[in-house]
């Protein structure tokens, strides 16, 4: 049963049973002053449960709750939950939220610049008056009540937006001014774990529960916000910009110099570079071809006059990138270390957060308690170890089968390929697009083939034959667009990266099914092996023992990924889906048979192709 305090936190009629459990036992574990790890299959209910357990052990405490999101779109996830809870039960929650300051921005030419340079719009116009949402909510301010109440009942960040605009203040600046109003604050991950962000939040981390949602990302996501760059498209752009917009002959001459030298690093450094894909490098070699970079600050004054001047509209300058990540090396912090990197997207020196804890373990140590959730979260005492944190946490893990009726999913190894490094080549290639071609032809909705990277997608791409309906991921690619080409077609070949925008979060659902019949994990998608990573074992090795920290950075990374391609089809109990495992070392690695096995009992070993084909066709006939 329940507790009353909490149940008066469902938006809904009924708890579901599992539901139920983890709301809980994040109640009685955050009474008992416990932090908590949440394992849970989407679908359960988690943020609802989690919302309500907080909220309801908020009454005997004055706390405020901190709702953190990875990605802007997850802000939905928490004011659905809130929306509803006001709609339906009619209990009011003031709350807040704060986002990426260009998605909050009423001006919409501005929100498409970069990030450093739309800042440096934003504050231009703040500072010469013309922006009008500033400029009222520097006079008058902002009514609380008024704002709180406008918010109430909005499902969306974009609606949330526009109705603060309607207000006719800045919604990023009066959410942040209303946080002491707050009692739930919707907050990306970056305002509390980035280590240089050019704007903080006023949060009492003490008096603040943190519900960190997919937390299985915290550790890379930290990376992630803690990276800098500097590309050889950068140099040519800044390049461009200096040629074009800069009229004073000395500052031109100087600021060419100082290109023409950074243009020398990419071609110098990188000629030894060979296969792997990031290789560390001592800051003292890259600081080499920083020359006369005083001219670069000049330089990038007078080009953003000459673009205003000329009613240029989103008047950013790669030259600012550049001066940015010149001063982030200057002097290098110890948790701090360049590498060369190689992508398809370009050469880039690449300036990476070695140690996650550094970022984590102050804000999660000293909160007055965190609940970490995901489907997929790796083991606690790993997650807990990237991270440096040494509170005492209670973890609670709902497997997925007790979730799913067994005969709604069904999974095999099919093990006549590999994407393994060593075994890659143009005939593999070839009998991983027949095998996907084959699984496609033999259901009526769509398969979702999940690669360890673009190299193989694209590899294996050329083999497909024109008369299959293909959506591929690609830098460009939305999660609109491919719901409505499935609108119109739902039978396809979904060609994604393991870890991309198609496998992390997404629905392909239509009138509330789900149009994904297979899903054919393509080789165990481990990380590429390079410095960064074994440097990132080397710290991790410093609090665990090697095993654990190799499989830290390397098993558990592919695991959580494999465990998100899986859920791609299965968003709720009802859904019926079958698990193509394409590569024999899903049977062959120990850890990965044991893992994956225990995730979804009764893994099949189909002797060949045929069997595998004949196995998903019996399946999808029952659906």
């Amino acid at each position: 049963m329940v507790n009353a305090k909490v149940s008066r936190y469902l938006p809904y009629g009924d708890w579901r049973p599992l539901q139920a459990r983890i709301a809980d036992f994040i109640y009685d574990k955050l009474g008992e002053g416990r932090s908590i790890i949440v394992e849970a299959p989407t679908g359960v209910g988690k943020t609802a449960a989690a919302l309500a357990a907080a909220l309801a052990y908020s009454e005997g405490e004055p706390v405020k709750i901190v709702y953190m999101i990875r990605t802007n779109n997850q802000a939905a996830v928490p004011m659905r939950e809130i929306s509803r809870l006001f709609k339906i039960k009619g209990v009011f929650i003031p709350y807040v939220l704060i986002r990426n300051r260009a998605r909050m921005c009423c001006i919409s030419s501005t929100s498409r610049l970069p990030y450093r340079d739309f800042l440096m719009e934003c504050n231009y116009l703040k500072r010469t008056g013309q922006c009008s949402y500033h400029v009222r909510l520097r006079e008058s301010g902002v009514d609380g009540s008024l704002f709180m109440d406008t918010v109430a009942g909005l499902e969306s960040p974009a609606d949330y937006v526009k109705s603060v605009c309607k207000l006719g203040v800045c919604p990023y600046d009066a959410s942040r001014m209303l946080i002491g109003d707050a009692k739930v604050v919707v907050l990306s991950y970056y305002y509390l774990f980035s280590l240089n962000a050019p704007e903080v939040v006023d949060l009492d981390l003490k008096s603040s529960i943190l519900i960190i949602d997919e937390a299985h990302n915290l550790p890379y996501a930290i990376l992630d916000l803690n990276t800098q760059y500097l590309t050889e498209s950068m140099v040519k752009a800044a390049t461009s910009d200096v040629r074009k917009f800069v009229e004073d002959i000395n500052i031109k001459a100087g600021a060419l110099r100082a290109l023409a030298s950074l243009r020398a690093l990419f071609k110098d450094l990188f000629a030894d570079l060979g296969e792997q894909s990031e290789k560390r490098i001592d800051s003292s070699k890259v600081l080499e071809y920083f020359n006369d970079v005083e001219y670069l600050d000049e330089a990038l004054d007078e080009v953003l006059m000459a673009k205003r001047s000329r009613g240029i509209l989103l008047a950013g300058s790669a030259l600012s990138d550049i001066i940015d990540f010149y001063r982030s090396i200057i002097k290098m912090p110890k948790d701090k270390a360049l590498f060369l990197s190689m992508s398809s997207e370009g050469r880039a020196v690449v300036s990476r957060l070695m140690d996650p804890s550094v970022a984590a373990s102050v804000v999660m140590n000293n909160a007055h308690g965190f609940i970490a959730m995901s489907g997929t979260m790796p083991p606690t005492r790993l997650f807990t170890s990237l991270l440096g944190v040494n509170v005492k946490v209670s973890e609670l893990r709902i497997g997925l089968m007790e979730y799913i009726k067994p005969s709604n999913v069904k999974a095999a190894i099919y093990g006549e390929v590999t994407t393994k490094y060593t075994e890659r080549d143009e005939e593999q290639y070839g009998r991983i697009a027949q095998t996907l071609m084959d699984i496609y032809d033999a259901v009526r909705h769509s398969v979702l083939a999940v690669f360890p990277s673009y190299d193989t997608l694209k590899a294996t791409r050329k083999y497909i034959r024109r008369d299959v309906d293909l959506v591929v991921e690609i830098g460009t690619t939305t999660i609109d667009e491919v719901l409505a080409s499935m609108k119109v077609n739902p039978h396809k070949l979904i060609l994604a990266v393991a870890g991309g925008k198609l496998v992390e979060g997404i629905e392909f659902r239509l009138n509330d099914v789900n149009y994904i019949d297979v899903v054919a994990i393509v080789g165990v998608p481990y990380p590429e092996p390079n410095d960064f990573m074994n440097g990132l074992v080397d710290v991790v090795k410093s609090r665990a023992n090697y095993d654990d920290a190799w499989h830290a950075v390397y098993t558990w990374n592919a695991l959580v990924k494999v465990k998100q391609a899986i859920g791609r089809g299965l968003r709720s109990d009802k859904d019926r889906v079958f698990i193509v495992f394409m590569d024999y070392r899903f049977k062959d690695n120990p850890m990965i048979w044991h893992e994956i096995s225990k995730y979804l009992p009764d893994i099949k070993l189909p002797p060949n192709e045929g069997e595998l084909i004949k196995m998903i066709r019996e399946f999808s006939a029952r659906s």
